[in-house]
């Protein structure tokens, strides 16, 4: 994280990154005690593939932010660094354009490392992809 970026995040915990602006995130719900976040997520035209879907790599990148997201709650201090060390994606159905909600939630966090996990779904309700991630924190 920029020194600039460490800032705000320290002065606004609910400060969100160029790159998850990028992808239409909005949440939807949090809860810190937990380490879990819903959030949305909108996926325009400049998403899709070749095949008119949603491109995997966006929807890693929504899994890996739902899975941060979910991390950085647990933090005793706004602004502490952390850095996805692994990320793990299974896409599981088909994402076409529109909006698609996610849950991220902490699995396991130690003082170093953090263990989330996370779901995209559409708005149906059936499930687009999946992910768990490995996070370095004070990185």
């Amino acid at each position: 994280m920029s020194a600039t970026n460490e800032r705000l995040a320290a002065l606004d915990p609910d400060w969100e990154s160029p790159a998850a602006v990028t992808l239409g995130k909005t949440v939807l719900e949090k809860d810190a005690e937990r380490g879990y976040i819903r959030a949305s997520f909108v996926a325009g035209d400049n998403f899709l593939n070749r095949g008119g879907r949603v491109f995997g790599g966006f929807l890693s990148a929504m899994l890996d932010g739902l899975c941060g997201h979910a991390v950085r709650l647990t933090h005793e201090k706004p602004g502490t660094p952390q850095v996805t060390l692994e990320l793990k994606t299974s896409f599981v159905g088909r994402a076409d354009k529109g909006t698609l909600i996610g849950e991220g939630w902490v699995r396991h966090r130690g003082k170093s490392i953090a263990f989330a996990e996370a779901e995209l779904r559409n708005e149906a309700g059936d499930l687009v992809a999946r992910a768990s991630a490995t996070f370095k924190i004070g990185a």
